[in-house]
C-alpha cells in the first residue's frame, strides 16, 4: 500500500497499514497560481526565493510578509463597505493561467506515492478581514443590513475556492485540499455558533461537499479556541483540523472523537535528547489510543533525527 493509498483509505473508513502522518504528504502550492507566493508559501519542483514572498494576491488584496513569523498580513483595503463588493472585486480569471505547463513544469515534483495536498489560504470570514479589516468584517457578520451582501459574496467565494480544487485535482492530481479560515482566539470562538451556522456553515459546506464529490479529503486549518464551533464541522462534513492544542484538543477528542478525524501535532521541546523525543511522542501515542486520530510532526520544525524518530514511531504503532 503506498502512502497515498494509505491516507485515503484511512480517511474513506476503508482497511489501512499505519496512521497517516506528515511525511505521507507532498504539498503543491505553486508560484504561478492562487495566493502561494503573497502568503508566503510556495512548494514546487524548483526552489523559490522567500525575498519574493508577500505582494499582491487574489483580489488585488497586498500582503506583507514577515520573515520572524513566517506569514503575511494584509495591508490597506479593498472595500468601504461589504456592499461594495459586486462593483470593486476583481475577481482571478483562472482560465487565464497556464494550467498544463505548471503540470510539465513541475512533473517530477508531482511524479510521488504520497498523496498531494494544496492550501486555499484565505477562506470565508479571513478573506471578508482581508477586504475590509478585523472590526469591520466581525461587524458584517451580524449586521442584518448587510448580511445578503456577506453571503452572496461567500457564495460566489465557495463557487470560486470549488473551480480551483477541481483545477487542481484535475492537471495536478491533488487529492487533499486544505482551508484556511482563522475562526477563534486565544480565549473563545470569534463568533458565536449562530452566526457561524448562519453565514459560514454553508458555504463551508458547499466547498467541503464538492471536494467529497471529487474524490478529495478536505481538511480545516482554523487557529484559536473553536470549541464553541466545533459542532458545525461535523455537520459541514470537514474530514479532519488540526488546531493548536490549547488545552482544547482533548477534550474535543474525547467528545467528538467518534465523529471526526482529529489531526494531532507531535512537537517535542527545543534542544530534547533522542530519548527524551522518544518519551514525549509515546505520551501522545498513549495518551490518543483507541481513537481514530492522525499525527503531523514537520521536517522543517525539528532536527531531521527527530523527524524519523517520530515517524518511526508512528510507523510501528
Amino acid at each position: 500500500m503506498t502512502p497515498r493509498e494509505n491516507y485515503l483509505a484511512f480517511f474513506r473508513d476503508e482497511p489501512y497499514e499505519w496512521i497517516p502522518m506528515a511525511g505521507d504528504v507532498r504539498t503543491f502550492r505553486p508560484e504561478e497560481l492562487h495566493d502561494n507566493v503573497a502568503r508566503g508559501f510556495v512548494n514546487q519542483q524548483e526552489p523559490f526565493p522567500p525575498e519574493k514572498f508577500g505582494g499582491k494576491g487574489w483580489f488585488n488584496v497586498e500582503w506583507k510578509y514577515e520573515y520572524e513569523v513566517r506569514g503575511a498580513i494584509g495591508v490597506g483595503r479593498i472595500l468601504d463597505d461589504v456592499s461594495e463588493w459586486r462593483e470593486k472585486l476583481v475577481w482571478p480569471d483562472l482560465d487565464a493561467a497556464d494550467w498544463e505547463g505548471i503540470a510539465r513544469k513541475n512533473a517530477e515534483y508531482l511524479k510521488t506515492d504520497q498523496i498531494i495536498q494544496t492550501t486555499i489560504f484565505t477562506g470565508f470570514f479571513e478573506r471578508l478581514i482581508s477586504l475590509m479589516d478585523f472590526t469591520d468584517a466581525a461587524m458584517a457578520l451580524v449586521d442584518p443590513d448587510v448580511e445578503d451582501d456577506v453571503k452572496e459574496l461567500f457564495d460566489k467565494l465557495a463557487d470560486l475556492y470549488i473551480d480551483y480544487a477541481a483545477r487542481m485535482k484535475k492537471y495536478f492530481n491533488v487529492e487533499f485540499l486544505e482551508l484556511h479560515d482563522d475562526w477563534g482566539n486565544q480565549r473563545a470562538a470569534m463568533m458565536s455558533l449562530d452566526t457561524h451556522t448562519n453565514m459560514i456553515l454553508p458555504y463551508i459546506k458547499k466547498v467541503v461537499d464538492a471536494c467529497h464529490d471529487m474524490g478529495m479529503i478536505f481538511f480545516m486549518h482554523s487557529c484559536g479556541n473553536v470549541t464553541e464551533l466545533f459542532p458545525n464541522f461535523i455537520k459541514a462534513g470537514i474530514d479532519t483540523w488540526s488546531g493548536q492544542e490549547m488545552g482544547i484538543k482533548w477534550p474535543l477528542v474525547q467528545k467528538y472523537g467518534d465523529k471526526f478525524k482529529f489531526a494531532i501535532t507531535v512537537q517535542p521541546p527545543k534542544g530534547a535528547t533522542n530519548d527524551e523525543v522518544r518519551a514525549f511522542a509515546q505520551a501522545i501515542f498513549d495518551q490518543y489510543k483507541g481513537y481514530k486520530v492522525h499525527y503531523r510532526a514537520f521536517a522543517s520544525m525539528m532536527p531531521k533525527e527527530h523527524f524519523d524518530i517520530i515517524n518511526e514511531m508512528i510507523k510501528a504503532l
